[in-house]
């Protein structure tokens, strides 16, 4: 397993209790021991499995470390206040200790911050040229500087006692100070070598580069003559590769590079500079821990600020601390967190028997290398902390050789037959890869003359709460008198009904663990059927996926508008803050953005309410959008000139001109069969129909064709809260005190004379167990699954979205039957992550929401908009906890279906 294709290895701990760790180095002392730069206690011994460290040096505090294993000295970078010093101490293997040390003097020419006085050295780089001359590279906190130390040692490459010499040979990119250097050696394809200084810059600028430092490639050397400036490493589109490098280090195939974002946890990266391939190696820790300052429980890195490789291993240091940037740091605070090498990692030969019974209880014998990691002192001292597995499931009964060589395990149950690969973790973490040496087979047994067997279900998936029909295929799955058993797992199903050949029934399924996968099995009187690969169905909860933040008040939600560009159709928002907008893809991330440069012109509509398209296109090939205007001085309803070409709409025209002035309309539902628009609003409770939306603006006509039930009460300002949605001939509304409709085909909603001299009453759905009067924020069908959603959420509570089944309204239950909830909130992007970034705009970002928790659940306040994407049937869900102020606190949210 390489760090570039490796899933992410968690670091456990070290050493905790120290101070802004600023590097370390594994000497080969006392059979070996990691030793970490200190910025309180200098450089220390560490010393697993205790969490203390010994053997202190205190002469020079917490820099980047470098060991020279040739002359057996090792450097350290001095960052104590007002220094400009790389300390060199003399490391003796015998005494597993330092005999001596001597400070070189590197002081910087130029200041930022406060460094004039001394820069505080803090990364260093060792390196010896295609001269054959030893390079020290040093940068600072505090300064801009590339400092270069030649024959830093006190010897030449000749073996002469010289002085060492300290020169200017470059700066960083913004000429602001470093969190470390590492020089990366490389040969090219010509078999040239390269010498390049790799600066992780701590202003912002990302990691950079100076190729060829010391002359390699066929470049002239930098020198204070011919001084070199870094260059930020970028990515596709230009930007920095890395924005916060807080360390950098090499074990000579690839860059690892400490991600430290001011405002998130941070992770470590893989960089492969000959290829560019770059993945996360490392993002969790073990054990978490509290910290006492804030009470936050951490559960991965924070403010890392140091990386160092044992090269013999792999295994990378990572030193952080949570209190480093506070105003006044406290001390004791950071700890040392251990990848994991890939030189270590098991890794299975053969496994034998390979095959074996789906009901388990076969013992296997596993062969291989580095099946175990650390043997003295285990706790386990059968198998040495070390598991197996069997596909996803845990092997009983392990124990281990103690030179890594064999372990046996005996295999699980299984629910089928099939082939799945035996793998090893090691007390570190760390797994075998899957290879074909590992593979076991488990052996079905042998069918039952006459007993039932599935061949297919429909759908494969369904709600964790059940309910969901299903249909089996597949031969003899009904007795004689036409019964028949089925069971999702160990539970059994309601609702079956088969057909009398046996070769079809459906049932409705129980209820199951989100996540987990269950075989359906029918059973007769013969017998029942045996699993297999086609009964599987896997349960699921619908969770929302964040798909665009940083919006204001969207009560209108989404549309989504087909257009001939590249992406063949875009997602709109309404944004009471921006207009009506396309929803752009951010580069690097999987969440949209308002693209204010493709929004309706000049901000014509004041706060957009529910978007509708109109499919049917018109003689030169443009489309009419209609939006209408929730201002409290609006016209009503905008209708804009919608272009597939460019993807952009112009040309906003305000219908059925002095109709429907300041009503604050905000849903609408088209009827294209009758040329027509169906409109509500916040100011009556009026449902009103726009006729004739194709033709001239000033020739069209409004009718009003329902009445919400808190009107036809005689109620004021009791008109729809957010989207409303026709599915079929009934248009269904969110009032203020329950989920409606109406017929569109009634005469109350097609009067013969002007005005309608009785609008249609709205009926209720009865999509709760009990009639309680609710407040729903919004509704969306979809016509496709017959169902539809409902949000209901009373103001800033956590909105509750259900889920009603559109078949149960019949002429005896007009109100339909109960419906289930489906979703109730949203997963937040985990910290550090891009899509944690607010993107208020394409052009427009802030950091990542202080009210929310990263990586956990919020939920969905004032969830006024719903749509359901024509092409996958997602649900998509917007909300504002602000519920109207400018602030950018809304989201948009898309959640799959699931049958």
């Amino acid at each position: 397993m390489t760090a570039e294709a490796a899933a992410a290895v968690t670091g456990t701990l070290v050493t905790s209790g120290l101070t802004s760790p600023g590097g370390g180095a594994w000497l080969p002392g006392g059979g070996g021991h990691f030793w970490v730069a200190d910025t309180a206690l200098g450089i220390c011994e560490t010393t697993p499995p205790g969490t203390g460290t010994t053997k202190c040096v205190g002469t020079a505090k917490g820099g980047q470390l470098v060991y020279d294993s040739s002359k057996g000295f090792v450097y350290q970078a001095d960052t104590s206040t007002k220094t400009n010093q790389v300390l060199r101490l003399t490391y003796s293997s015998a005494n597993d200790g330092f005999v001596g040390s001597t400070a070189v003097a590197v002081p910087n020419l130029t200041s930022v911050g406060g460094g004039a006085g001394g820069g505080r050295a803090r990364g260093i780089a060792l390196v010896t040229g295609p001269d054959g001359a030893q390079r020290l590279y040093v940068s600072y906190v505090k300064s801009g500087d590339l400092m270069e130390v030649l024959n830093p040692s006190g010897k030449d490459k000749n073996g002469a006692t010289v002085t060492p010499a300290v020169s200017k040979i470059g700066t960083t990119s913004d000429g602001r100070g470093a969190n470390g250097l590492s020089v990366f050696t490389r040969t090219d394809a010509s078999g040239v070598r390269h010498d390049d200084l790799y600066v992780a810059e701590a202003g912002g600028a990302g990691l950079s580069l100076i190729p060829d430092v010391d002359g390699t490639g066929g470049r002239p050397a930098c020198t204070s003559a011919g001084q070199c400036a870094a260059k930020t490493v970028a990515n596709a589109s230009g930007g920095a590769l890395f924005s916060f490098p807080g360390a950098v280090e090499n074990d000579g195939r690839q860059l690892y590079i400490g991600d430290a974002p001011p405002n998130g946890a941070g992770r470590v990266i893989t960089y492969n500079p000959v290829t560019g391939d770059q993945a996360v190696l490392s993002t969790d820790i073990t054990p978490a821990y509290t910290t006492s300052f804030d009470g936050i429980r951490r559960t991965q890195y924070a403010n890392i600020s140091a990386l160092a490789v044992n090269t013999a291993t792999l295994d990378v240091y990572v030193g952080d601390d949570p209190a480093a940037k506070l105003t006044t740091p406290l001390t004791a605070q950071g700890h040392l967190w251990k990848v994991a090498g890939a030189a270590l990692q098991p890794s299975v030969t053969s496994v034998a028997p390979a095959t074996g019974p789906t009901g388990g209880a076969t013992a296997v014998t596993i062969t291989g290398t580095n099946l175990v990691s650390a043997v003295a002192g285990a706790a386990d001292p059968v198998a040495f902390g070390s598991t197996v597995s069997f596909g996803t499931l845990p092997a009983t009964q392990v124990s281990c050789t103690a030179d890594g060589l064999t372990c046996t395990a005996t295999s699980p149950a299984v629910t089928g037959a099939g082939v799945v690969d035996v793998r090893v973790t090691n007390a570190e973490g760390q797994t075998s890869s899957a290879v074909g040496a590992d593979q076991f087979t488990y052996t079905a047994p042998a069918a039952t003359p006459g007993a039932p067997a599935v061949t297919a279900i429909s759908p494969t998936k369904g709600l964790s709460s059940g309910g969901t029909t299903v249909t089996i295929t597949g031969t003899n799955l009904v007795n004689p008198d036409g019964t028949a058993a089925v069971a999702f797992g160990a539970t059994v199903a309601t609702g079956v009904t088969c057909l009398a050949d046996g070769t079809q029934c459906t049932a409705q399924s129980p209820g199951g663990p989100d996540g987990t996968t269950v075989d359906v099995q029918v059973t007769t009187t013969i017998g029942t059927s045996p699993v297999s690969s086609a009964d599987k169905f896997t349960y699921a909860t619908p969770v929302g996926t964040l798909y665009s933040s940083g919006i204001t008040a969207p009560k209108g939600g989404v549309t989504w508008i087909p257009d001939t560009t590249p992406a063949g159709g875009h997602h709109w928002v309404s944004d009471h803050g921006n207009g009506f907008c396309r929803l752009d893809p951010v580069a690097g991330t999987t969440v949209f953005a308002p693209n204010v440069s493709a929004c309706d012109p000049g901000f014509t509509i004041g706060s957009p309410g529910q978007a509708v398209y109109d499919p049917r296109a018109n003689a030169d090939g443009t489309h009419w959008v209609y939006v209408p205007d929730n201002a409290v001085r609006s016209p009503g309803v905008w209708r804009l000139t919608f272009h597939p070409d460019t993807a952009t709409v112009d040309n906003p025209v305000g219908m059925a001109p002095g109709l429907m002035d300041n009503l604050k309309t905000n849903g609408l539902a088209l009827d294209e069969a009758k040329d027509a628009l169906y409109v509500g609003d916040l100011v009556d409770g009026n449902i009103r129909r726009i006729n004739g939306i194709q033709g001239d603006p000033r020739l069209q006509t409004v009718d009003i064709v329902a009445t919400t039930q808190a009107q036809k009460a005689g109620g004021i300002s009791r008109g729809i809260n957010g989207t409303m949605t026709r599915v079929g001939n009934r248009v269904f509304l969110p009032e203020n005190n329950a989920a409606t409709y109406f017929d569109t085909t009634a005469p109350c909603a097609n009067p013969t004379v002007s005005p309608n001299p009785s609008p249609c009453a709205t009926v209720s759905l009865d999509f709760l167990p009990s009639a309680t009067p609710v407040f729903i924020a919004g509704v969306a069908g979809d016509s496709v699954n017959n169902v539809l959603y409902i949000s209901e959420s009373p103001g800033p509570a956590n909105a509750t979205i259900y889920r009603f089944d559109l078949s149960t309204i019949t002429t005896a239950k007009p109100g339909g039957s109960t419906g289930i909830v489906y979703v109730t909130g949203g997963k937040v992007p985990a910290a550090g992550t891009p899509e944690a970034t607010v993107y208020c705009s394409t052009t427009c970002t802030r950091p990542a929401d202080p009210a929310l928790s990263p990586g956990g659940l919020t939920g969905f306040p004032f969830a006024q908009g719903l749509f359901v994407d024509p092409k996958s049937r997602a649900l998509f869900v917007t909300e504002d906890a602000t519920a109207g102020a400018r602030s950018g606190r809304g989201h948009a949210w898309v959640t799959p279906y699931i049958p």
